[in-house]
C-alpha cells in the first residue's frame, strides 16, 4: 500500500464525477493511492443522468413506433402502438435507476474512494476547498465536463427553452417541437420526437446537418428526416425569439429574407462548451487552447505540472469512451 505523504492527506483529489472523474478514481483507488472525488450535482456526470442512457432510451421507444408504422416492411399487414408519452419518459428514468449503482457513490467508497458532496474550489495546485474544508493533494485531476452552449439570441429567455439538460423533464409531447441546432443531439432528439408524435422543425445555420459527417451521409440523413415528416431549415440563421399571448416565434434570416417558425417548445442543441471557470484554474493560470478547453499533453498534464485533465473539459472529442481513455493517462 502506498504510504501518504506527509505533507499531502491525499494522493489524488478528483473534481468531478462523470465519466472521466470515476474512471480515474477507480484506477488510482486499485493502486492503494488515497483518492478524494468530488462532485457538486450527481455521480455519473452527463452520460448517466442527461446524455447517452436517456437518449438512448428514448430514441429506442421511438424506434418501437417507427418500426410498428413500417410493418408491411417486415411481412406484416399492420402494427399499431398505444402509448403516453408521461409512460415513456418514465421508461428513461427507469433506465437511469437500473444504471446508477454503478456509478454510485456506496459502490466508489466500497472500491476506497472517499466521496464528497459539493462544489470544489482550486486554492493552490496541492490545495482543494470544498464544504469548509481544504484538502491538501500531491495531484489534482480536473474532469469538469461541458455545459450545453445558451447563444445570446434577443429574446431567448422568454422563449422558455430546453437544453440536452432539462428535456428528460418533458411530461407532456410539444406539438410543435422546434430543435436549434443540426448537430448529433440535435439530429437524435429530432427523429425521435418526430417518431413519438410531434412535428419536429430543424434549425441549422450552416448549409447541412451533422456537418462533421460525410456530405453524403448529411444527404442520406435529411432525406430520410424529410420522409418521416421532420421539416429541415438549413441556411437560416436565428435572429430573435419572440413571444405573445398565442404563440412563440423564432425568426431566421436566411438568403431569401426573414423567415419565421411558430412552436410550442424550443430545444437548444448548439453544442457545449467546457466548464473550465468558477473553480480556480483561471487564478492559476491554467492555460486553455483555442477551442476553450483546458490545455493539456499526450498524459493530459497541464501547464501546472501536477494537475491534470480529462473528459470533456479537455476535449477535442466529447465522447464517453474519449473521457475514459483520457482517465487512464491522467491517473
Amino acid at each position: 500500500m502506498f504510504a501518504v505523504s506527509k505533507k499531502f492527506n491525499y494522493n489524488l483529489v478528483v473534481i468531478g464525477a462523470g465519466s472521466g472523474g470515476l474512471v480515474a478514481s477507480l484506477i488510482a483507488s486499485a493502486v492503494r493511492a488515497r483518492v478524494a472525488l468530488i462532485e457538486k450535482n450527481k455521480m455519473g456526470g452527463d452520460c448517466l443522468n442527461t446524455g447517452c442512457v436517456p437518449s438512448k432510451t428514448l430514441i429506442r421507444s421511438a424506434r418501437i413506433l417507427s418500426d410498428a408504422r413500417r410493418a408491411h416492411e417486415f411481412g406484416f399487414k399492420s402494427a399499431q402502438v398505444d402509448f403516453e408519452f408521461s409512460d415513456v419518459m418514465e421508461r428513461v428514468r427507469r433506465t437511469i435507476r437500473a444504471i446508477e449503482p454503478h456509478d454510485s457513490r456506496s459502490r466508489y467508497e466500497s472500491l476506497g474512494v472517499e466521496c464528497i458532496d459539493g462544489e470544489a474550489k482550486i486554492l493552490s495546485p496541492h490545495e482543494v476547498q470544498v464544504g469548509g474544508r481544504t484538502l491538501t493533494t500531491r495531484s489534482i485531476i480536473v474532469a469538469t465536463g461541458a455545459a450545453p452552449v445558451v447563444p445570446e439570441i434577443p429574446g431567448v429567455e422568454s422563449a422558455e427553452f430546453l437544453t440536452s439538460e432539462t428535456v428528460w423533464n418533458l411530461k407532456t409531447l410539444p406539438k410543435r417541437f422546434l430543435i436549434l441546432g443540426g448537430g448529433s443531439i440535435g439530429v437524435e432528439m429530432a427523429q425521435a420526437f418526430q417518431r413519438l408524435g410531434s412535428q419536429v422543425t430543424l434549425v441549422e445555420a450552416g448549409p447541412r446537418i451533422l456537418s462533421r459527417e460525410d456530405d453524403d451521409v448529411s444527404e442520406s440523413i435529411t432525406q430520410r428526416f424529410r420522409q418521416e415528416g421532420v421539416r429541415v431549415l438549413t441556411s437560416h440563421r436565428a435572429l430573435k425569439f419572440e413571444k405573445n399571448s398565442r404563440t412563440k416565434t423564432l425568426v431566421c434570416l436566411t438568403d431569401a429574407g426573414e423567415v419565421r417558425v411558430e412552436f410550442d417548445q424550443v430545444l437548444l442543441a448548439l453544442g457545449r462548451k467546457a466548464r473550465t471557470t468558477g473553480f480556480g484554474l483561471e487564478e492559476l493560470g491554467v492555460k486553455l487552447n483555442p477551442p476553450g478547453m483546458v490545455a493539456a499533453d499526450a498524459f493530459m498534464r497541464t501547464n501546472v505540472p501536477n494537475i491534470f485533465v480529462c473528459g470533456d473539459v479537455a476535449g477535442p472529442y466529447q465522447f464517453t469512451h474519449t473521457a475514459a481513455h483520457q482517465a487512464w493517462y491522467a491517473a
